[in-house]
């Protein structure tokens, strides 16, 4: 469809943002950039972004890198994505700088600087972006661009995980299970935290859950939930769930014998790690 055919058929919105952008309105060319990727119109798209981001317009610059980084409509360019993200992060955008930092921390295009991924971790942390909380929080207990701290890493790792970010309330519940980072065990509080990963789909957190149900860890030991967490993390692919079903059905542990299901549940994981050894 031609696109200014598609303008005609958007609505008023859209045609007046389009007549704004034709006269380098840069907050509308970014907007009709984004209208245009989301008709999947790719290189119309990064057409308007390359526009506004030659304005020094964070926002199309942060996603013209994206474009470069994922391959989405331009060929893959890490030099390019790593440039785009550096300017964004400096115009003041917080998802660029934690972009920028990753690739600093695993020498994406660029020398692996971890000084220089602290800093803009924390900068994009200042901003509240919870994905570089949790990040800063492994860096911290690593002692990873810094000396290793491990106050300011559990704090991070609270941050993040109360900003609803479910790798650090994934990782809050393994803190409060095993006494790590200077805190003493608590098994509600690591139960808590499981359950709040596992609301998102968590396949760790979900699996976890199973395994404290299994073993009656910080639970009282219940078998149906065990193979309800188990079957969960088993259907979004952990094998460990589908090898710990087959044996719960098989050996009769905390679930009635079934040998149908521990035959199913074992011929699933055996599927799952010839797929993978195929794929290596």
């Amino acid at each position: 469809m031609d696109e200014q055919l598609i303008f005609k058929l958007a609505g008023k919105e859209i045609q007046e943002m389009h007549s704004k952008a034709l006269k380098h309105d840069v907050h509308a060319m970014y907007g009709i950039a984004m209208f245009l990727k989301e008709k999947q119109r790719p290189n119309d798209a990064i057409a308007w972004l390359k526009k506004a981001a030659n304005q020094q317009y964070a926002s199309a610059q942060y996603e013209l890198a994206n474009c470069y980084y994922a391959g989405d409509g331009l060929e893959v360019d890490e030099a390019k994505a790593f440039a785009l993200y550096e300017v964004a992060a400096k115009n003041g955008h917080a998802d660029a700088a934690n972009n920028l930092a990753d690739m600093y921390l695993n020498g994406e295009s660029v020398e692996i600087d971890e000084e220089k991924a602290l800093e803009w971790f924390t900068y994009a942390a200042t901003k509240g972006v919870v994905e570089a909380m949790f990040t800063l929080g492994i860096m911290y207990e690593q002692g990873l661009g810094t000396t290793v701290d491990e106050v300011r890493a559990y704090d991070y790792y609270e941050q993040s995980a109360n900003g609803g970010y479910d790798d650090a309330q994934y990782r809050l519940g393994c803190i409060y299970l095993e006494g790590l980072l200077g805190k003493v065990v608590d098994n509600q509080k690591s139960l808590r935290w499981f359950e709040t990963a596992a609301d998102q789909f968590h396949i760790d957190a979900i699996y976890n859950l199973g395994y404290l149900y299994e073993k009656g860890i910080a639970v009282k030991q219940d078998g149906s939930k065990a193979v309800s967490y188990y079957k969960q993390a088993a259907l979004l692919g952990d094998y460990q769930a589908k090898v710990n079903l087959a044996h719960m059905y098989e050996t009769g542990e905390c679930v009635s014998r079934n040998e149908k299901e521990a035959n199913k549940w074992h011929a699933a994981a055996k599927a799952q790690l010839e797929e993978v050894n195929e794929e290596a």
